[in-house]
């Protein structure tokens, strides 16, 4: 029988990207002089692969419908956070992005609705009850709770350091 890398149930960790991941600027960031990674994330990101967490990023880019960037900008900053990941050894599973915005079209992706949530957790065989949500703004922990993901609400450019060494101490007790 051959083994199918997708049969365990995974664990995840969901990351907002703007003001988790780098630094939220009040301003849409999609150049890479402008991306920033926030104090603790490396640390922290390592630390939860130790742990067996997967690794996914769901952000809203709402900028590309407002046409002030567009998809290749995004990818370019994407592949640029990658690269600096890798430098660590850190590897994303995923990063989902929405390219809408409400004031120019309806969907289902844009948080604080789930469906880039949702997808990751079919794709990757994710069990929601052991996976976590961790967001700068309300509308990430709406979206975690509409998943079935436990959320957590940082400030922007609050390090996660302190989030994930609870959640470890909370994974082990």
């Amino acid at each position: 029988m051959r083994y199918n890398q997708f049969s365990k149930i995974h664990k995840a960790i969901f990351l907002d990207r703007d003001g988790v991941i780098n630094f939220e600027r009040g301003k849409y960031t999609w150049k890479i002089e402008n991306f920033v990674i926030n104090d603790g994330i490396i640390r922290s990101l390592i630390k939860l692969q130790e742990l067996g967490y997967l690794i996914i990023v769901i952000s809203n880019q709402g900028g590309i419908a407002k046409g002030i960037y567009t998809k290749n900008d995004v990818d370019m900053v994407h592949d640029y956070m990658i690269n600096e990941f890798e430098k660590y050894n850190i590897k994303l599973t995923k990063i989902y992005y929405c390219p809408h915005h409400p004031d120019f079209e309806k969907c289902i992706c844009r948080k604080p609705d789930s469906l880039l949530i949702e997808k990751s957790i079919a794709k990757y065989h994710i069990d929601p009850e052991k996976s976590y949500f961790i967001g700068d703004k309300k509308r990430d922990t709406e979206a975690a709770r509409k998943a079935g993901i436990k959320d957590i609400l940082i400030e922007p450019n609050e390090s996660i350091e302190k989030y994930v060494k609870d959640l470890i101490t909370f994974e082990f007790d």
